[in-house]
């Protein structure tokens, strides 16, 4: 057993509580260069140069499925409704809505004057005409599913209806959806950015390319994509909202977190994540260490298995020796030093529901040497090489290396094979990769998206579910609680589900992660939530950001 210092995590929890989340700090002086010789040449411009890790693969909202694609969208797009910055739903494009007494009914009014970037009106056809395109087969759209609660969606997605019987338009500034049934999460999935609304003009004349060149409402207008290099947005000065005061939301695509780090030290990046490597380098600089920024996010990073495939396929007691052949604190202290939190459970804190009394999966190389016998292959005789597919982040491969090791321990050979995260992502979506990484940032603030999104055998493959994991009775009780209206009931609904997932072990549960991000000092206003990913900052409004003298 590695040995484990519990002073190192106490201390950045301490330093994280201290700077907590709130505006950066006036600039500051001193000879760590963190204030550029151009900073002010910068405040001028008003630019704002935003790290991404990889390129976008789209942004087109119905064919969205990753955060960094959906970093950039989410300033690019509208939704009827939005989060605020709480994590609670507010107004967007709608400016009321009503839900009818047996939550089945919802009517949403129209802001009225609001323009698409190429000028011209939003109208209740716009926001039909953006959900029906979802189930529409053509499109085939990863994100139909999200639909299917609403009448007739289902229908239009077989082929058997050719428009969508739940969505009407009352007149020309309001929309009706009737859901079959109830379900509780409805408007938070709508906050997501697959329900993004855009221009049906734009997307006929060339819907294949309209990823590429999208069209929104949002504050800021597409501009332009150099693949694997940047995405440069402009300021959208008719906005209905906030209009920003930067001028050019220029997006960086770094794939390097070392890379990005130096960056921001020398001041071309207005914010950034911070490595693994370079804690300590923060913590211990009387001026970085202040402009740290962020909390405890509801983002995931866990390995998944390919339970619909040999060797994991029927296989739960090999899934669970390997989840309890990994030393997680060794790689939470002696890779992330701290700053992520061990995963015990699927859904995150932070919601109505959260199973407080789970052990998950500690480390335990003895139960992990008896569960591997009793899966058939007794210190991994007979178990052939097992890849691991991953990303080409430096942290993730040594993530990968240090479970590689302790497999290697119980006689599981695994060989990790990194790719750019594109490829990645069609590999595994498509069923290809045995164990993978897997990855998940709450899209919307309820247990629903961890459980129905990710497990649900509905599921499976592009539209969450990478695992092929299926359970008849996880799938029921899931269906159940995404009816029912009382909250308690919902929370035992929940409960039972995950302890059948967490007893299959679909995933090796691995941890969760920290959106502390530095953010220099001249920058104000930027809000960072528990729904964000760093360096990505999904849900920050960046419209908000402002510059100071």
């Amino acid at each position: 057993m590695r040995t484990i210092n519990p002073v190192t995590i106490l201390g950045f929890i301490v330093l994280l509580a201290l700077a907590g989340c709130p505006k950066p700090p006036g600039t500051t002086g001193g000879d760590t260069g963190n204030v550029p010789a151009n900073a002010e040449t910068q405040k001028r411009a008003r630019n704002y140069n935003f790290p991404l890790p990889a390129d976008v693969k789209s942004l087109d909202p119905a064919h969205i499925t990753d955060t960094v694609s959906d970093s950039v969208a989410q300033r690019i797009f509208n939704r009827l409704v939005k989060f605020a910055t709480d994590g609670s739903v507010e107004n967007d494009l709608a400016e009321n809505y009503e839900i009818s007494p047996d939550g089945k009914l919802y009517s949403f009014t129209l802001r009225e004057g609001v323009k698409f970037h190429n000028g011209e009106d939003v109208s209740a056809d716009d926001v039909i005409y953006s959900y029906s395109r979802l189930v529409d087969p053509e499109t085939a759209s990863e994100r139909a599913n999200l639909l299917f609660y609403v009448e007739g969606a289902r229908d239009c997605f077989e082929g058997k209806a050719s428009s969508v019987s739940g969505i009407s338009k009352l007149d020309e500034r309001t929309v009706q959806i009737k859901l079959s049934a109830p379900y509780a999460p409805f408007l938070n999935v709508l906050c997501m950015t697959t329900f993004g609304v855009v221009p049906s003009s734009e997307v006929e004349r060339d819907e294949k390319g309209f990823g590429a060149n999208p069209v929104g409402t949002g504050p800021f207008v597409f501009d332009s994509w150099t693949p694997d290099e940047r995405v440069v947005l402009k300021a959208n000065r008719t906005y209905f909202g906030q209009v920003p005061e930067i001028e050019t939301l220029t997006f960086r695509i770094i794939s390097d977190e070392n890379t990005r780090f130096e960056n921001f030290r020398n001041g071309t990046l207005e914010h950034c994540d911070i490595p693994p490597s370079k804690i300590k380098t923060v913590t211990d600089d009387s001026q970085l260490s202040k402009l740290i920024a962020g909390e405890p996010a509801m983002d995931m990073y866990a390995y998944g298995f390919n339970c619909d495939a040999m060797p994991f396929k029927d296989n739960a007691a090999l899934r669970q020796a390997l989840n309890y052949a990994v030393d997680k604190q060794n790689i939470i202290e002696n890779i992330w030093s701290g700053l992520v939190t061990q995963q015990n459970t699927i859904v995150p804190a932070g919601m109505f529901y959260h199973y407080d009394g789970s052990t998950g999966y500690p480390y335990d190389p003895e139960k992990a040497e008896q569960l591997l016998a009793q899966a058939g292959y007794p210190g991994g005789e007979g178990l052939p090489p097992i890849t691991l597919n991953i990303d080409l982040q430096p942290t993730n491969k040594l993530v990968a290396e240090a479970v590689q090791e302790d497999l290697s321990r119980i006689g599981v050979t695994v060989s990790i094979e990194t790719t750019d995260w594109g490829p990645f992502l069609d590999k595994v979506y498509a069923g290809n990769s045995l164990f993978f990484q897997n990855t998940w940032l709450g899209d919307y603030p309820d247990p629903d998206n961890w459980l129905y999104q990710l497990l649900h055998s509905e599921n499976f493959g592009d539209a969450g579910n990478i695992s092929r994991w299926q359970n008849s009775q996880f799938d029921a009780l899931v269906t159940e609680a995404q009816i029912e209206p009382d909250q308690s009931r919902r929370s035992e609904l929940y409960r039972q589900a995950e302890e059948i997932a967490l007893s299959e072990a679909p995933w090796l549960l691995l941890f969760w992660k920290n959106s502390s991000t530095l953010v220099q000092p001249y920058v104000q206003g930027l809000t960072i939530t528990k729904m964000d990913r760093t360096p990505q900052l999904n849900n920050a409004p960046i419209e908000e950001v402002t510059y100071s003298d």
